[in-house]
């Protein structure tokens, strides 16, 4: 689940729109994964160092979280969705209807203090109603991409459906709420 605006495009995105698209979530993703990397990096044995370098990691987050809310404090993240990535496409729930065959510009925000968006663009295949809510299932094929932005992008999205997965409290997990 993550925060996820959608714009209605007139055309399909043209080359150069596509490419700028392309060099920011280059940027962006490899920006987050970066910090996913470095969280999995192993840690020292010493337990003592590790004692003596906690305050000091406390207090570099929470600078970055300070700095990162200063920085993008006019930036509102737009609503939380469930997604549904595949290598080629893309669906979760929209509150309006959208006909198939349209653009859309999709930005995805992946983290909640660093509120740089990926962009991907998509064209709708399917719009159904939900019959448990007042929603419509939105399907959509991602629009071509270097394979190498597109797998890290996938792969960012699972990493951060692990990391919510981790931090649901453990008590609602052994009740069975999902």
């Amino acid at each position: 689940m993550i925060p996820v605006s959608c714009d209605r495009l007139v055309h399909p995105p043209s080359l150069d729109v596509c490419e700028a698209a392309e060099r920011s979530n280059s940027d962006v993703v490899g920006f987050l994964l970066q910090e996913v990397d470095l969280d999995a990096m192993p840690r020292p044995a010493d337990e003592r160092l590790a004692e003596a370098l906690a305050p000091l990691r406390t207090k570099l987050d929470m600078i970055i979280g300070l700095l990162g809310r200063l920085t993008y404090r006019h930036i509102e993240l737009p609503p939380i969705h469930d997604i549904e990535f595949e290598p080629s496409g893309i669906a979760w729930l929209s509150p309006g209807a959208l006909d198939p065959g349209d653009w859309l510009r999709i930005s995805l925000f992946f983290h909640p203090i660093f509120r740089e968006p990926v962009v991907v663009f998509g064209k709708v295949t399917s719009c159904a109603e939900d019959g448990r809510s007042d929603r419509w299932r939105l399907q959509a094929d991602l629009a071509e991409m270097p394979n190498d932005i597109r797998d890290n992008i996938l792969r960012l999205a699972f990493l951060t459906l692990r990391r919510q997965w981790a931090q649901r409290p453990v008590h609602s997990t052994l009740r069975g709420d999902a």
